[in-house]
């Protein structure tokens, strides 16, 4: 599966945030990543009652024609003190309406009413129609251009014993495994270090593309890479390794993890408390770099 990665991709311009009917639920897409972040305020719009008493949040996405909706990674569950908070969620399939639903759970245990919006992440466009993203850390993604795809395999899982006297023998079958193939990636200038680091650093990865491709996200473990030099060592370079299918992480009590911003990031940028309150009005907004207000 030869893939080119294509680093001047224009950027998608980032469309008005979705907000469900009650006030409460934002999703907005991150289109540099595609990805989507969620702001949760039950203070907001008609304020919910008993807003000062949540203390979590679980967030369900819903994607077209599955059987039933599956948590995001950030928000199973999340911290909401006051009722407000975040999640990103960079697992959306790309081009398809999804639909994003929270409940809040108060301070004695209960929950409250399930508030839900609907968005889409742009698909890639060709030729740089795919994306390979880091489960554990979102902004390490590239989107890439796949030249040939390549030829999945199902290995079958049939036991058989031979019966005295007949010609057929006893059998049991049960599912396939999870496909499995090899793809060969090409990266030039500062995408190399960021298919590099794909590559040979531990993790699950999501390969996602177009919905009209008929290739189902997946994700997948990549072994056995190697790398090699087109022409000279300052040219581009031929990226390999083998792909194996598996089953999606679990989601559980996973932190919050956006895209280039953490409590390091912010430190850094800003000398003192004072600066950071000057800078960011609310919670959901130093919590999310200014994506939800």
């Amino acid at each position: 599966m030869p893939l080119i990665v294509d680093p001047l991709a224009p950027p998608v311009v980032p469309p008005t945030p979705a907000v469900s009917p009650d006030g409460w639920l934002t999703a907005v897409v991150d289109p540099v990543y595609a990805g989507v972040v969620l702001g949760v305020d039950y203070t907001a719009g008609t304020p919910l009652a008993g807003a000062a008493d949540v203390r979590k949040i679980r967030i369900t996405r819903l994607d077209p024609g599955a059987a039933g909706a599956v948590p995001v990674r950030s928000a199973d569950s999340a911290w909401a003190i006051g009722g407000v908070g975040v999640a990103y969620d960079h697992e959306a399939p790309l081009g398809v309406a999804v639909a994003y639903s929270v409940v809040p759970t108060f301070a004695d245990g209960t929950t409250g009413p399930t508030s839900s919006v609907s968005v889409t992440v742009p698909a890639p466009t060709p030729p740089a129609d795919v994306w390979i993203k880091s489960i554990d850390t979102p902004d390490l993604a590239a989107r890439v251009t796949v030249t040939a795809w390549p030829s999945l395999s199902w290995a079958a899982r049939i036991d058989q014993a031979d019966i005295a006297g007949s010609p057929f023998p006893v059998t049991s079958q049960d599912v396939y495994s999870a496909a499995a193939s090899d793809i060969t990636i090409d990266a030039d200038g500062p995408a190399i270090e960021v298919v590099r680091e794909l590559l040979t650093t531990p993790g699950v990865r999501l390969i996602q593309t177009i919905a009209g491709y008929h290739r189902p996200d997946m994700y997948v473990l990549l072994s056995d890479p190697a790398e090699g030099i087109d022409t000279t060592p300052a040219g581009a370079r031929t990226f390999t390794a083998g792909v194996v299918q598996v089953e999606r992480p679990s989601t559980a009590g996973q932190p919050l993890r956006m895209p280039g911003w953490s409590f390091d990031v912010v430190a850094g940028q800003y000398a003192t408390f004072d600066a950071v309150a000057a800078a960011f009005s609310t919670f959901a907004a130093l919590a999310t770099n200014g994506a939800v207000s």
